[in-house]
């Protein structure tokens, strides 16, 4: 483990890619990642392995936070996490990881949401505005 530092932990984000609207969807995430608690030894040199481990995960969905989890020393490596969400407009998916660091990974997917005409849900309302003056 010591002699095997990883620069580049892969993120994994399962989102399914389109959902009718007020459909209960799961999102799943997967973090490769070593969760090191800080407490064993190397058996070799008797020295104590650093703490690194996944402090927080935050999801957004177009920008704005959905779920937040506060991750300990007890979480497994390599964790694995899902949680449902509401599907009510299209848009981007984001999870964010921060380990205690302070550095942070994120893995993006996009939600492609229908109503019952089979019309996208789009984040923004076109046909609310009403002049240029609008847009700008």
């Amino acid at each position: 483990m010591a002699e095997e530092e990883r620069k580049n932990w892969r993120r994994r984000l399962k989102v399914p890619k389109t959902a009718v609207v007020d459909e209960i969807i799961t999102i799943k995430t997967m973090a490769e990642h070593v969760m090191e608690p800080g407490v064993r030894r190397d058996p070799e040199t008797g020295v104590i392995y650093p703490k690194k481990i996944i402090d927080a995960v935050i999801c957004r969905f177009n920008g704005q936070q959905i779920y937040r989890s506060q991750w300990f020393s007890g979480v497994s490596a390599n964790p694995f996490m899902s949680f449902k969400m509401k599907a009510v407009t299209s848009g981007l998916v984001e999870v964010e990881w921060i380990d205690d660091y302070g550095q942070s990974t994120y893995k993006k997917a996009v939600l492609v949401v229908y109503d019952n005409e089979g019309k996208e849900i789009l984040p923004i309302k076109i046909d609310n505005i009403n002049s240029n003056k609008d847009i700008m």
